[in-house]
Protein backbone atom coordinates (compact mmCIF):
# COMPACT_ATOMS: atom_id res chain seq x y z
CA UNK A 1 0.00 0.00 0.00
CA UNK A 2 2.87 2.31 0.82
CA UNK A 3 3.79 1.61 -3.15
CA UNK A 4 0.94 2.29 -4.26
CA UNK A 5 0.14 5.85 -2.52
CA UNK A 6 3.78 6.96 -3.65
CA UNK A 7 2.91 6.05 -7.41
CA UNK A 8 -0.60 7.70 -6.87
CA UNK A 9 1.07 11.08 -5.40
CA UNK A 10 3.73 11.09 -7.92
CA UNK A 11 1.51 10.71 -10.54
CA UNK A 12 -0.61 13.75 -8.86
CA UNK A 13 2.22 15.64 -8.61
CA UNK A 14 2.65 15.55 -12.46
CA UNK A 15 -0.66 16.23 -13.17
CA UNK A 16 -0.19 19.65 -11.30
CA UNK A 17 3.07 20.21 -12.92
CA UNK A 18 1.31 20.06 -16.40
CA UNK A 19 -1.94 22.00 -15.42
CA UNK A 20 0.65 24.55 -14.35
CA UNK A 21 2.34 24.63 -17.10
CA UNK A 22 -0.91 24.89 -19.31
CA UNK A 23 -2.18 27.50 -17.29
CA UNK A 24 1.38 29.93 -17.85
CA UNK A 25 2.23 29.18 -20.99
CA UNK A 26 -1.76 29.96 -21.73
CA UNK A 27 -1.22 33.31 -19.78
CA UNK A 28 2.56 33.71 -21.27
CA UNK A 29 0.95 33.30 -25.01
CA UNK A 30 -2.15 36.09 -24.19
CA UNK A 31 1.04 38.60 -23.04
CA UNK A 32 2.49 38.12 -26.21
CA UNK A 33 -0.55 38.38 -28.70
CA UNK A 34 -1.12 41.97 -26.83
CA UNK A 35 1.40 43.36 -28.56
CA UNK A 36 1.15 42.47 -32.03
CA UNK A 37 -0.51 44.93 -32.45
CA UNK A 38 -0.36 46.13 -36.06
CA UNK A 39 2.26 48.90 -37.21
CA UNK A 40 2.02 51.92 -39.57
CA UNK A 41 5.01 52.85 -41.28
CA UNK A 42 5.32 57.11 -41.24
CA UNK A 43 7.71 59.69 -42.32
CA UNK A 44 8.53 62.08 -39.72
CA UNK A 45 10.20 65.06 -42.20
CA UNK A 46 13.00 66.91 -40.10
CA UNK A 47 13.64 70.72 -40.65
CA UNK A 48 17.28 70.35 -41.84
CA UNK A 49 19.84 73.34 -41.06
CA UNK A 50 19.63 76.14 -44.07
CA UNK A 51 16.49 74.92 -45.61
CA UNK A 52 14.93 71.57 -46.87
CA UNK A 53 13.46 68.99 -45.46
CA UNK A 54 15.09 65.43 -44.69
CA UNK A 55 12.88 62.48 -43.90
CA UNK A 56 13.41 60.03 -40.79
CA UNK A 57 11.04 56.55 -41.39
CA UNK A 58 9.14 55.34 -38.25
CA UNK A 59 7.03 52.82 -37.33
CA UNK A 60 3.99 53.74 -34.82
CA UNK A 61 1.19 51.12 -32.96
CA UNK A 62 -2.03 51.88 -35.67
CA UNK A 63 -3.94 52.76 -32.82
CA UNK A 64 -1.28 55.39 -31.28
CA UNK A 65 -1.30 57.12 -35.10
CA UNK A 66 -2.49 60.68 -33.82
CA UNK A 67 -1.08 64.45 -34.00
CA UNK A 68 0.48 64.35 -30.32
CA UNK A 69 2.47 60.98 -31.12
CA UNK A 70 3.36 62.60 -34.18
CA UNK A 71 4.65 65.62 -32.89
CA UNK A 72 6.30 64.17 -30.06
CA UNK A 73 8.40 61.35 -32.61
CA UNK A 74 9.45 64.60 -34.81
CA UNK A 75 10.21 66.58 -31.62
CA UNK A 76 12.41 63.38 -30.98
CA UNK A 77 13.96 63.23 -33.98
CA UNK A 78 14.18 66.49 -34.75
CA UNK A 79 16.64 67.48 -31.49
CA UNK A 80 19.34 64.89 -32.19
CA UNK A 81 19.68 66.81 -35.60
CA UNK A 82 22.50 69.16 -34.63
CA UNK A 83 21.29 73.05 -35.45
CA UNK A 84 17.35 72.11 -35.08
CA UNK A 85 15.08 74.93 -35.88
CA UNK A 86 12.47 72.95 -34.27
CA UNK A 87 12.67 74.35 -30.83
CA UNK A 88 12.55 71.71 -28.75
CA UNK A 89 10.43 73.85 -25.93
CA UNK A 90 7.48 73.80 -28.68
CA UNK A 91 4.38 72.17 -27.42
CA UNK A 92 1.53 70.92 -29.67
CA UNK A 93 -1.32 72.50 -27.32
CA UNK A 94 -4.52 71.17 -29.13
CA UNK A 95 -5.38 69.80 -31.90
CA UNK A 96 -8.64 69.46 -33.74
CA UNK A 97 -9.85 68.32 -37.37
CA UNK A 98 -12.91 70.14 -39.38
CA UNK A 99 -13.16 68.27 -42.61
CA UNK A 100 -10.03 67.57 -44.17
CA UNK A 101 -8.33 70.32 -42.35
CA UNK A 102 -6.27 69.51 -38.91
CA UNK A 103 -6.48 72.42 -36.91
CA UNK A 104 -3.01 72.49 -34.65
CA UNK A 105 -2.29 74.76 -32.01
CA UNK A 106 1.33 75.21 -30.61
CA UNK A 107 2.39 77.14 -27.55
CA UNK A 108 4.21 80.62 -28.33
CA UNK A 109 7.97 78.91 -28.20
CA UNK A 110 7.32 77.60 -31.55
CA UNK A 111 7.37 81.38 -32.67
CA UNK A 112 9.49 82.69 -30.31
CA UNK A 113 13.82 82.98 -30.02
CA UNK A 114 16.07 83.08 -32.35
CA UNK A 115 15.75 84.37 -35.97
CA UNK A 116 14.73 82.42 -38.96
CA UNK A 117 15.91 82.78 -42.48
CA UNK A 118 12.71 82.32 -45.09
CA UNK A 119 14.33 78.88 -46.11
CA UNK A 120 14.99 77.88 -42.25
CA UNK A 121 11.11 79.24 -41.81
CA UNK A 122 9.64 77.20 -44.59
CA UNK A 123 11.30 74.34 -43.56
CA UNK A 124 10.13 74.18 -39.90
CA UNK A 125 6.63 74.84 -41.41
CA UNK A 126 6.36 72.65 -44.07
CA UNK A 127 8.47 69.94 -41.51
CA UNK A 128 5.11 69.96 -39.07
CA UNK A 129 2.83 69.74 -42.25
CA UNK A 130 4.42 67.21 -44.27
CA UNK A 131 4.41 65.06 -40.98
CA UNK A 132 0.94 66.21 -39.92
CA UNK A 133 -0.53 65.53 -43.05
CA UNK A 134 -0.19 61.90 -42.84
CA UNK A 135 -3.19 61.12 -40.61
CA UNK A 136 -6.19 59.61 -42.16
CA UNK A 137 -8.15 61.73 -43.86
CA UNK A 138 -6.10 64.80 -43.29
CA UNK A 139 -5.28 66.78 -47.02
CA UNK A 140 -4.22 70.09 -45.08
CA UNK A 141 -2.92 71.61 -41.78
CA UNK A 142 -3.27 74.88 -40.01
CA UNK A 143 -1.16 76.01 -37.73
CA UNK A 144 -2.11 78.68 -34.98
CA UNK A 145 -0.19 79.78 -32.07
CA UNK A 146 -1.68 80.22 -28.14
CA UNK A 147 -4.91 79.25 -30.58
CA UNK A 148 -4.85 82.28 -32.73
CA UNK A 149 -4.43 82.52 -36.45
CA UNK A 150 -1.15 84.43 -36.62
CA UNK A 151 0.15 86.07 -39.98
CA UNK A 152 3.67 83.84 -39.77
CA UNK A 153 6.20 82.41 -37.84
CA UNK A 154 8.74 84.97 -38.71
CA UNK A 155 7.31 86.72 -41.73
CA UNK A 156 8.07 84.81 -44.61
CA UNK A 157 4.95 81.62 -44.47
CA UNK A 158 1.69 82.81 -44.67
CA UNK A 159 0.04 80.82 -42.00
CA UNK A 160 -3.67 82.99 -42.02
CA UNK A 161 -4.86 79.48 -44.44
CA UNK A 162 -4.36 75.64 -44.44
CA UNK A 163 -1.52 74.31 -46.05
CA UNK A 164 -0.88 71.60 -47.99
CA UNK A 165 2.35 68.78 -47.92
CA UNK A 166 4.64 69.94 -50.02
CA UNK A 167 6.58 66.91 -51.37
CA UNK A 168 8.83 69.46 -53.43
CA UNK A 169 11.53 71.07 -50.45
CA UNK A 170 12.78 67.14 -49.37
CA UNK A 171 16.53 67.01 -50.15
CA UNK A 172 18.90 64.07 -50.33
Amino acid sequence: MNRRLREGLGWLFLASLLLLVIVWGVRLLGNLGGHTEPLVDVQLFVAAPGGGLRIEEARIKENELNAPMLWARLQEVSQKSPNSVLPPDAKLQEVRQEDSVLVASFSGELAKGRYLGSNEEIALVYSIVNTLAQLPDVESVRILIEGITVESLADHVDLTAPLSPDPTIVVE
